[in-house]
C-alpha cells in the first residue's frame, strides 16, 4: 500500500492551489494533482467543497491569528499605538498570502457566495473580540469600537496594498501617521 497524505498535507495543498490560483480555482482535482494522488483520497478527508473551503478559513484565520499575536502582542494600548505595530507585520509578503485569499473570500461574501457571508462574518467577529481584549479601555463596547476603527484602517490599507501597490499603501500610512 502506498503512502497515505495526511488532512493536514491535503489541506496544505489546497491552500497552496489557493495562493496560487485563488479561491475560485480551489478543486479536489487540482488539489489531488499537486499532491499526485487520487481526487478520492481529498474528498475522504473534505467530503464537500464546502469542507475544503472551510479548511481552508480556518487555516487562514490561524495564520492571521499568529500574525496578529506578534503584531499587536497582549498589552493593551491605544488603537493608534496597536495600528502603529501591526502595520509592519502585515504588510509583509506572509501577510499578503493571507490578505489575498481573504479579500476574495470578502467579495464571495459581498456577492452572497455560500458558505462565504458566514464564514466571513465569524472570521471578522472573531478578529474583532480577539483584538478588542488589546485595546486599552475598561468598557467591552469601547474596547470593540477601538478594534473596529483598527480593522477598518489595517484592511483598508492592506486592500489598497494589494490593489495599488506597497508605495501607495506606505503613503496612506504615513499620512494616517502609522509609520
Amino acid at each position: 500500500m502506498g503512502y497515505r497524505h495526511s488532512s493536514a498535507e491535503i489541506l496544505d495543498a489546497a491552500i497552496e492551489v489557493s495562493v496560487e490560483n485563488g479561491l475560485s480555482s480551489l478543486t479536489f482535482a487540482r488539489v489531488a494533482e499537486a499532491l499526485g494522488i487520487s481526487d478520492r483520497m481529498v474528498v475522504y478527508y473534505f467530503p464537500t467543497k464546502v469542507d475544503l473551503v472551510v479548511g481552508v478559513a480556518e487555516r487562514l484565520g490561524s495564520e492571521l491569528q499568529d500574525l496578529l499575536a506578534r503584531a499587536f502582542g497582549d498589552e493593551r494600548r491605544s488603537p493608534e499605538e496597536l495600528l502603529s505595530f501591526a502595520w509592519p507585520v502585515l504588510a509583509t509578503r506572509r501577510g499578503d498570502r493571507v490578505f489575498a485569499l481573504f479579500f476574495e473570500m470578502i467579495g464571495f461574501a459581498s456577492s452572497g457566495q455560500e458558505p462565504y457571508p458566514a464564514m466571513v462574518r465569524a472570521l471578522m467577529e472573531g478578529w474583532r473580540d480577539w483584538l478588542a481584549e488589546r485595546v486599552e479601555g475598561d468598557r467591552i463596547d469601547l474596547r470593540r469600537r477601538g478594534a473596529l476603527s483598527v480593522m477598518a484602517r489595517i484592511d483598508g490599507l492592506l486592500l489598497m496594498r494589494r490593489t495599488m501597490g506597497n508605495d501607495a499603501a506606505q503613503l496612506a500610512a504615513r499620512e494616517l501617521g502609522i509609520t
